[in-house]
């Protein structure tokens, strides 16, 4: 009966401790130093409560409440998670911060980081949007309509109406002569 009685009690302090400290880093980290070493067990829902209270001092919880709670991999993971449910603004500092303290739970943060940020890969076009764009257009036209489309490169200097010499409406191409320049006749300064 005193166990969960002293937990509730934990959770309660550290959930009001950072109302009085406005956002100072230095008291806050000491606080949740103390309160995740009382109960290590419940290190996330502290974290969470902390970086709830004060999301600038994100990076101080984090890295106190990892080397407090000694943990390992997986409760390194469930430290960054809960901190970034409650400050998302913070994701990046939460997750640097968790890799710089526990260096070795850096597959089990990235894999948190994945699955809350699935944005946070590369942005450009891969080879299925290539593939995926080429089903789509050949879903929208038909096989006899993709081959009668005008493709420039196959028909240099012909235009898509059909005609084959240049420019619009079949009108023969302009010839562009470029200007003749002579240049100035060069006499031996010194005979």
């Amino acid at each position: 009966m005193k166990t969960p009685l002293k937990q509730s009690l934990l959770l309660l302090l550290s959930a009001l401790a950072p109302l009085h400290a406005a956002d100072d880093c230095q008291s806050i980290h000491l606080n949740t130093e103390k309160l995740v070493a009382e109960a290590p067990d419940h290190s996330a829902e502290i974290v969470a409560s902390q970086v709830a209270a004060s999301a600038s001092c994100a990076c101080e919880i984090v890295k106190s409440a990892i080397k407090a709670s000694q943990a390992d991999a997986k409760t390194v993971a469930a430290i960054v998670e809960a901190a970034i449910n409650a400050a998302p603004e913070q994701m990046r500092l939460i997750t640097q911060c968790a890799i710089a303290t526990a260096p070795d739970a850096l597959a089990e943060v990235q894999a948190v980081l994945a699955r809350l940020d699935p944005n946070s890969g590369e942005s450009g076009a891969s080879d299925k949007d290539a593939k995926s764009a080429k089903d789509s257009v050949d879903s929208k036209y038909s096989d006899q309509e993709v081959a009668s489309i005008f493709n420039p490169l196959e028909f240099p200097g012909a235009d898509p109406v059909g005609s084959l010499y240049g420019g619009p409406g079949g009108l023969p191409p302009r010839l562009i002569v470029p200007p003749i320049i002579n240049p100035p006749s060069v006499t031996d300064p010194n005979p």
